[in-house]
Parts: C-alpha cells; sequence; structure tokens
C-alpha cells in the first residue's frame, strides 16, 4: 500500500528517497504518492514558500504509534509540521509559531477559528486531582494558547487563582498582566479569556474584576461575538458571572453565555446575540473512549465551510477535552497514562488510582482527537471551534504539543 502525503500552505517536496534509494516524485496539486510501505524509511526533502528546504523523516512505523493512529514526525524544514497518520499517510503543515494568527483574514468570524485552549488555565498546584497544566499562561501565550479559562475567588478584596477550593497562588492582575503584555507585543493575535467565580456569590467581585480589566484599554467588552479584524491586538472578555449594578460593565460583559447546565453529556446550546452557542463540558467521567467520541460528535458539525463574516451561520463552539474523577484525574484523561504528567505527586498518584484502568492503545483524549483532526486534515477539513485541554504539552511533540496542531489547523482551506 503506498504511502500518500497531503501539504498544505504552499509547501512544495523537492525530492525523496526510499531506504537510501532515490525516488520519481509523483505530484497531484498538494498531493504526493511514495511508492513505499510503513516498514520502509521515507525522507522527503520540503520547502515552505520564502523558508530554505528542510528534510521531514518518515521512519518505519512503531507498533505503538500504529495503535494511537498518529505520530509528530522529525522535520527540519523552517515553518514546517509535519505528521504521520495512520500507516499509509502524512500531513504536512505551515507552523504558525507565536504569531500564528497573523495571516488569517480580518473578517473571519472569531468562531471559525480553530482555537486551542486550556481549561483550568491557572491550575498549576495541588496535586493530582487541582492539576491541569505544567506551565503558566505567560508560557501557554507562547505557545500558541489563545482562549484561557481562568477560576478567582476574592480573598481578603485580591481575586487570586483557584480550581474549587484549592488555591494557585496567583492573582487575577498577574495573568492580566502577562496577557496584556504578549498583546502589546504580538499585535495581530486575540486572547479570550473566560472569568469565572469559584467562590459563592460575593458583592464585590464583579466590580473588582472590572477595575482590573479596565486599566488598559486593551480588553473588548461588546457583545456581540466578532470577526478577527474587529478584536486584534486585544483581549476578548468572556464572562461565567453576573454583575451587581446596573453602572458596571457599560459596554457588556463580552461573550456572556446565561445558561451553563452542569455536566451535560451531549453537551448544550445557548443563543448569545442570535448566534448559536454550543458547548461540550462534560467532566464527570473516568471513560477516555466516551469522553473523546463525544467531543469528536461535538467537533463534527463544525468542519463545514462557512465563508467569512460573522452571524447566526457562525455558531460558536466551545467543545472541553477536559474531564476527571477522583479515580481517574486529569492527568490520566488527557494522557492516557501517568508516564506524561512532569508532577511526582500526579504520577505516582495516577498511577496508583488508575491501576486497574486501561485508557486503551489509543491513548487519552487528546490522542483520540488528534487522531481525528490529522484524519480530517488529510481530507482538506478542519474544525471551526475552540478545543479547550488540560495538559496540552504532553501530547503531540516537544513544547506546544497539541496546541501547534490545533492552531496549524487553519492554514487548511485558509479562505473558506
Amino acid at each position: 500500500m503506498p504511502i500518500h502525503v497531503v501539504t498544505y500552505g504552499g509547501i512544495a517536496v523537492h525530492s525523496l528517497t526510499v531506504n537510501g534509494g532515490s525516488h520519481t516524485l509523483n505530484i497531484n496539486g498538494n498531493r504526493v504518492t511514495i511508492d513505499a510501505i510503513d516498514s520502509d524509511d521515507v525522507l522527503m526533502n520540503i520547502q515552505r514558500p520564502g523558508a530554505t528546504q528542510g528534510n521531514v523523516n518518515v521512519p518505519p512505523l512503531a507498533e505503538t504509534d500504529r495503535a494511537r493512529g498518529w505520530r509528530r514526525l522529525a522535520c527540519a524544514a523552517p515553518g514546517v509540521l509535519a505528521y504521520g497518520v495512520d500507516s499509509d499517510k502524512v500531513v504536512i503543515l505551515p507552523r504558525g509559531g507565536v504569531d500564528w494568527m497573523a495571516a488569517l483574514p480580518d473578517d473571519r468570524a472569531l468562531a471559525d477559528v480553530c482555537i486551542p485552549g486550556t481549561h483550568e488555565s491557572a491550575s498549576l498546584n495541588g496535586g493530582f486531582i487541582s492539576e491541569c497544566q505544567t506551565v503558566d499562561i505567560k508560557q501557554q501565550l507562547e505557545d500558541g494558547i489563545r482562549f484561557f479559562d481562568i477560576r478567582l475567588k476574592l480573598v481578603d478584596g485580591e481575586l487570586k487563582t483557584y480550581h474549587g477550593i484549592q488555591p494557585q497562588y496567583s492573582t487575577l492582575q498577574q495573568q492580566v498582566t502577562w496577557i496584556e503584555d504578549f498583546l502589546r507585543a504580538h499585535p495581530r493575535e486575540v486572547v479570550v479569556a473566560s472569568i469565572k467565580q469559584e467562590n459563592a456569590d460575593e458583592e464585590h467581585f464583579p466590580g473588582r474584576v472590572e477595575e482590573t480589566l479596565t486599566q488598559s484599554g486593551l480588553w473588548r467588552f461588546d457583545e456581540p461575538l466578532p470577526t478577527l479584524g474587529q478584536c486584534r491586538g486585544r483581549a476578548q472578555f468572556f464572562s461565567r458571572f453576573g454583575k451587581k449594578h446596573n453602572e458596571q460593565f457599560p459596554n457588556g460583559q463580552g461573550i456572556k453565555p446565561l445558561r451553563w447546565p452542569n455536566s451535560v453529556h451531549h453537551g448544550f446550546v445557548e443563543q448569545v446575540h442570535g448566534i448559536d452557542f454550543r458547548v461540550q463540558d462534560w467532566y464527570d467521567t473516568d471513560n477516555i473512549p466516551e469522553k473523546a467520541a463525544a467531543c469528536i460528535e461535538h467537533l463534527e458539525p463544525t468542519t463545514a465551510p462557512r465563508g467569512l463574516g460573522s452571524d447566526a451561520n457562525h455558531p460558536y463552539s466551545l467543545t472541553f477535552l477536559s474531564a476527571g474523577k477522583l479515580n481517574s484525574p486529569p492527568a490520566y484523561m488527557a494522557s492516557g497514562t501517568s508516564a506524561g504528567a512532569v508532577s511526582k505527586t500526579i504520577a505516582v498518584t495516577t498511577s496508583l488510582f488508575s491501576s486497574g484502568k486501561r485508557a486503551g492503545s489509543e491513548g487519552g483524549v487528546n490522542a483520540r482527537v488528534g487522531a481525528w483532526l490529522l484524519r480530517n486534515a488529510f481530507e482538506g477539513h478542519r474544525p471551526r471551534a475552540t478545543l479547550m485541554m488540560d495538559f496540552y504539552r504532553d501530547t503531540g511533540g516537544p513544547d506546544g504539543g497539541m496546541a501547534e496542531l490545533i492552531a496549524s489547523l487553519n492554514y487548511i482551506n485558509i479562505d473558506e
């Protein structure tokens, strides 16, 4: 069975070898067919427009990668990401880097961008059940994350980050400073920040959030869903709390679903200024295959092209890949194993609690959704949704991991 390669963003394949021998190029548009099998060693010389050439190595397929369905490939070509998919496909994508939104059309609806996000973005502490990320929001921004889930309590007059009852030892002001500094340095990027109140209804919470966010002028509080051009260089406010006084947030509370049912298996739909706001946030489960299937079911309708603009034909889809229970904490659900967890507490405790459980050869939720994303990419499809993740760096390669993959999907059929 031959190996089929698809490239996007004008990336060209110049030459290739199979097991060290030269191979005739068989090119049809952005697709290349290689007369090889998955036990062969393939080396392709490729080039992104305006960059130098470099090699992509497709080594013989390991059984673990065959079972999972995909793997990140070693790529020396600047500005390029490469993935092997199943046993007979290769997907090659432009690597957007820290300014990955810059090339996208200004009139693209924010709802139509494939956005990598993090669930419990500031949760770096508290052991196996509370930790959800391995790096802080400052690093997440550099990795390509653009949607943040920030949860707070008002403690002694200060907005402090929390995951439930577990303090996270930072403040809203710290997160806001990182976001604003990033936007000043990268004025064509857009950040969405969801603020949720973790403690019981507190009289002064909305006012303190408003004070913190309005100082710089970089925050967008308008409630209709925007296009990229309407919010470049700014942070779009997303509120999961109500205001206490009419004079608060005079320009609106940003994106604000009025209803958020708790842990609904098939998700829910809420109207936000006439646009469907679709949410999959089923988190109360220890079943990795079922959780991944629910996420994929939620993402499937978003793969159809919608054109440009922002109206009722551009629903916003927010898909949480995150889940966890005491016997299957976030690291296990995300990565499928304790091996990817960087915290010793997480590694030991996850192994302890999940000793009788098996994620299966396809891995955790992140890996399973990653396989679906890449199979769609091979066919020329990309989701139009925000994907919220735990431990995104543990899947999909070094550093940016899943964040880099999700951001790069926006370059598939970029004008659709």
